[in-house]
């Protein structure tokens, strides 16, 4: 595996479960087992009603582009050699949206409704990032 220089998670305690799964190639996230509420934060509490229950949820890892840009101005050096790329808020099937990017398609054919699927991008031994494809219709 080559060296990864950009900027990488913090793992603690309340985000290694979706971090594990992401290393096995499972899209996996919090949802509360008091209001069904699935979120995207590793806080404590159910952001919707305060619920400190949850289980992890296995998701299908399908869902649609609901907002994109595109980055033409260098913010970090780790970026400089990949300008201009993709940033997408992603709209999962089962409802909470995940910021990433598409790996697989040009930037002037990003949508707003692009359906998307999951892809698992391995940068360390010890690290997996979620990315989107496009799925082809």
């Amino acid at each position: 595996m080559n060296q990864y220089f950009k900027p990488l998670p913090v793992i603690d305690d309340t985000s290694s479960p979706f971090w594990k799964a992401a290393k096995n190639k499972i899209l996996q996230l919090p949802k509360c087992s008091a209001c069904n509420e699935i979120r995207i934060q590793f806080e404590r509490w159910c952001p919707n009603c305060s619920s400190e229950r949850f289980i992890w949820e296995k998701l299908s890892g399908e869902g649609i582009v609901w907002s994109h840009c595109i980055f033409y101005k260098k913010y970090f050096n780790e970026f400089e050699k990949e300008i201009p790329y993709n940033v997408v808020l992603i709209k999962l099937k089962e409802g909470p949206k995940i910021i990433s990017n598409l790996i697989d398609i040009e930037s002037k054919y990003i949508r707003v409704g692009l359906p998307v699927s999951v892809y698992f991008e391995d940068v360390t031994n010890e690290i997996t990032l979620i990315k989107f494809k496009s799925i082809k219709t």
